[in-house]
């Protein structure tokens, strides 16, 4: 049974759990840059607490917030992010702020060209995306297809279980992993990815 050939009204939970939550993304590796993904600020602070570990141990010089103001026109994701992770301890110094990305996709594209600003990017090795764990499977579908093939591209995030256990109950999670679903599909239709076994 592949992915293509299922409507969301006839995919089981336990196979959308196998689908966005089966992932070993617990474990940090060393970067030469992170990218935090922007979300609305009413749920950005998890992302925030997420990444401001990261950073504390040690596993990045320097972190990427990055989006637009998308949800809320009065801030943008990237400043919200910024903020709470200089609550957390992460200096402001570490922080770059990206302010024009109004989806994932441009995440990756505008983060990349911040990293461009900064350094020669034929000397980066590493890149680690931080999100939720609803989220971290497309976000790195799409930093593999849209970062350059020479960079190493890792993901990071926590509370994996909880998440996999609050989503069925949750609306907000419920509509973000049906989103997330829905996404995954048209990449498939479109050939940006390879279908997916279950």
């Amino acid at each position: 049974m592949l992915l293509s050939q299922l409507r969301w009204e006839d995919l089981p939970s336990e196979k959308v759990d196998e689908i966005l939550f089966s992932g070993r993304f617990e474990r940090a590796e060393k970067s030469d840059y992170a990218v935090v993904l922007g979300t609305a600020p009413q749920y950005a602070e998890s992302r925030a607490e997420i990444a401001a570990h990261f950073y504390r141990a040690g596993n990045a010089p320097q972190i990427i917030v990055s989006g637009a103001a998308v949800s809320d026109a009065n801030i943008t994701e990237s400043a919200f992010l910024r903020g709470e992770l200089i609550k957390r301890g992460v200096p402001e110094e570490a922080i770059i702020e990206e302010s024009r990305a109004y989806d994932t996709i441009q995440n990756m594209t505008c983060s990349l060209t911040e990293i461009c600003k900064r350094t020669d990017i034929m000397e980066v090795g590493n890149v680690t995306v931080i999100t939720e764990p609803f989220h971290i499977r497309r976000a790195l579908y799409l930093a593999g297809l849209l970062l350059p093939k020479f960079i190493r591209v890792c993901g990071y995030t926590e509370g994996t279980e909880r998440q996999r256990a609050e989503w069925k109950r949750n609306d907000r999670l419920k509509n973000c992993v049906r989103t997330e679903i829905l996404i995954l599909q048209q990449l498939i239709a479109k050939g940006r990815i390879e279908d997916i076994e279950l």
